[in-house]
């Protein structure tokens, strides 16, 4: 999951730098700032609504791979771990309606909590603090 997901939080990054205006780099070189300064004042501010953007969808991605791989069958040989993608998928293979919905909607409520407690904040952080 790590390796697939770094990709989208490093393509994000690299498209956010590839945004910062060609006046601001070249004032940056023009007033010397060099090293860490330059990170500080000038990369990461352009940069952070990006890599925001890349956590989301890294997390998503990790998410997902998570869910789907708890349950794995080869040939006759079915592994399986404890976690809400094992239960969706006992549930739905038993059609059991009301354990799917209960499957669906825990998971639901995870991703719908995790977007308003991280996600949201850290995009109004990149709104408000690092705006270029």
């Amino acid at each position: 999951m790590a390796l697939g997901s770094q990709w989208y939080v490093l393509f994000n990054a690299i498209a956010g730098a590839q945004t910062i205006p060609s006046d601001l780099r070249e004032m940056a070189d023009d007033v010397g700032l060099r090293g860490l300064q330059r990170w500080r004042k000038l990369i990461i501010p352009g940069i952070f609504s990006a890599w925001v953007t890349g956590g989301v969808t890294a997390s998503g991605g990790a998410w997902n791979a998570s869910i789907v791989s708890e349950v794995v069958s080869w040939g006759g040989t079915t592994l399986t771990a404890d976690g809400l993608g094992a239960y969706i998928a006992e549930a739905t293979s038993h059609g059991d309606w009301p354990r799917i919905a209960l499957g669906i909607g825990l998971m639901s409520l995870f991703v719908v909590g995790l977007n308003q407690l991280v996600w949201r904040r850290l995009y109004a952080l990149a709104e408000h603090r690092y705006h270029l």
